[in-house]
């Protein structure tokens, strides 16, 4: 089991319209195991034989995550923010980004996308702010300013949310007893409905043969696999596939937080990559994320707002 303390004190400040927020308290020495390379090391599980239970399956994933914290081991995962660099889709155009950045709310749920592509001469061309909050969507001229309504994309947008790694689980786990477990040519796979407003059928496909053995400061050896390798959402007739490589501490080396995220996201489309992204920088201690539904986007709503 591992276990870490989360600061809890924030300093907050305002940037771009929208405020940001970095812990304090954190000792600037901490180094969990998980970042000291000389105790890991890199194993190999047999195939399994027999597919686990669906709790069991939840929690090593979970587990392997990060996301379970504490003595009572809860899913501590509220926000996350990270950026990376790489080519994403654009009005059925290919761009190099020349920035990206990703934040989520699971207890919305709510994202903002914040990119903008390169131009001939290198700089970034327009910026684009994409958001989905319940069941409402909108783009912002910046984070937290300048909302226009763009409803018809709320499902596209819910979609690449639910199919983040601790999004997974946090759905799976949601979905109660119609999350299903089955072990199909040795690949096990998660399945279940995503939560409203989506009717969207997610299949989850895990890699349970890569694994990490960590030693712990006590000396005592754990495990960690069950990784999210590829991520399907099925919207009638339309599948969008994201696979998951990588998985790694990617915060500032003073915020270390053992909480694991992909170093490669790619996701596709009817054949058609979406998005290419390596992640260059994560912040997954919880910082303050936020995306308040401008009036003008409830108004064009009214039926759906009222739930927000």
């Amino acid at each position: 089991m591992r276990t870490i303390a989360m600061a809890t004190v924030l300093v907050l400040g305002m940037t771009c319209g929208y405020a940001e927020a970095q812990y304090v308290g954190i000792p600037k020495t901490f180094q969990p195991s998980l970042a000291a390379e000389a105790k890991r090391a890199q194993l190999k599980n047999p195939p399994l034989t027999t597919a686990p239970d669906v709790k069991t399956t939840l929690y090593r994933i979970g587990d392997a995550l990060g996301m379970l914290r504490g003595t009572d081991e809860r899913d501590s995962i509220i926000t996350m923010d990270w950026r990376g660099t790489g080519t994403m889709t654009v009005g059925g155009q290919s761009c190099r980004l020349a920035n990206y950045r990703g934040q989520v709310r699971y207890n919305v749920p709510a994202m903002r996308t914040d990119f903008a592509c390169a131009q001939a001469d290198g700089k970034p061309g327009p910026r684009s702010v994409l958001v989905v909050a319940g069941a409402l969507a909108w783009n912002e001229t910046t984070p937290g300013v300048g909302g226009t309504p763009a409803l018809d994309t709320v499902t596209d947008r819910l979609v690449q949310l639910w199919s983040l790694p601790h999004a997974v689980y946090k759905a799976a786990v949601l979905a109660g007893a119609n999350t299903k477990v089955t072990l199909e040519g040795g690949v096990l796979y998660v399945t279940y409905p995503l939560p409203a407003p989506l009717n969207v059928t997610a299949r989850v496909a895990l890699n349970t043969t890569d694994a990490i053995e960590l030693t712990m400061d006590s000396g005592e050896k754990y495990q960690l696999s069950y990784w999210i390798d590829r991520v399907e959402m099925r919207a009638g007739n339309v599948v969008t596939e994201t696979t998951y490589m990588d998985y790694a501490e990617l915060n500032e080396p003073d915020y270390r937080s053992e909480v694991l995220f992909p170093r490669h996201i790619v996701q596709k489309r009817g054949g058609v990559t979406l998005l290419d992204l390596t992640v260059v920088r994560t912040n997954t201690y919880n910082p303050y994320v936020v995306m308040p539904v401008p009036a003008n986007v409830k108004n064009a709503a009214p039926q759906r707002a009222g739930s927000q």
